[in-house]
């Protein structure tokens, strides 16, 4: 599981990984390996380990690609998406509220995690279900590392307004309708995330140049 203790860009060191997980340097050497494959962690000169790190275009990329297969997620779960698994959607509903405090969106984003990932997985499609997840994780590093707690609470307050909308419509089994606000969401999401990637990279640029 991935909880974005880690920004974009952290180097990995193997020693202290396996002293605060409690395991072998040779299980966090196979458990980085494994994030390689995954795109996940980069594997620099030297064997160095770090958190990969996404361009503007990268990010953009990836919001489209969730666009369209989750989209299409939503249009499968809403034929057999069960009584139970709305239930559980709607009882996410009010702890989908942010207050303006770190500890408070580190929660909200799990939460809002769980309650897509109800959606998408009573899709029942194997290999989209496979895809999207890779999709969503590598994002994760830059949902996470989320600093600006005004904004997305801002964010959050939309979102209020569109999580019962979706589940409305998968409800109600309007898969167009459903798709139509999913890409919505992630639309508006791009949007605000783009903004912030290109604001961290213009700060990074200036520190280089600054140590230059």
């Amino acid at each position: 599981m991935i909880y974005g203790h880690l920004g974009p860009g952290s180097r990995l060191n193997q020693i202290e990984l396996a002293r605060s997980l409690g395991v072998s340097e040779r299980t966090v050497r196979e458990a980085l390996t494994c994030l390689v494959s995954e795109g996940l962690v980069s594997r620099e000169p030297y064997r160095e380990f770090r958190v990969v790190g996404l361009s503007v275009e990268e990010i953009e990329e990836i919001f489209h690609m969730r666009a369209l297969l989750e989209g299409w997620a939503m249009e499968l779960a809403s034929l057999v998406i069960t009584s139970s698994e709305l239930a559980q959607m709607r009882r996410l509903l009010p702890k989908m509220e942010a207050s303006i405090s770190l500890e408070s969106v580190l929660t909200l984003q799990g939460t809002n995690r769980e309650f897509h990932w109800i959606a998408i997985n009573a899709c029942k499609k194997k290999y989209l279900i496979q895809t999207l997840k890779r999709l969503w994780d590598l994002m994760l590093p830059y949902a996470f590392a989320e600093k600006d707690t005004e904004s997305y609470v801002r964010q959050t307050e939309k979102d209020q307004i569109y999580h019962p909308q979706l589940v409305e419509a998968l409800e109600a089994r309007n898969g167009q309708l459903a798709r139509k606000l999913l890409i919505a969401h992630i639309r508006e999401a791009m949007e605000q995330l783009r903004a912030r990637r290109v604001k961290q990279l213009n700060a990074d640029e200036k520190r280089e140049n600054a140590s230059g």
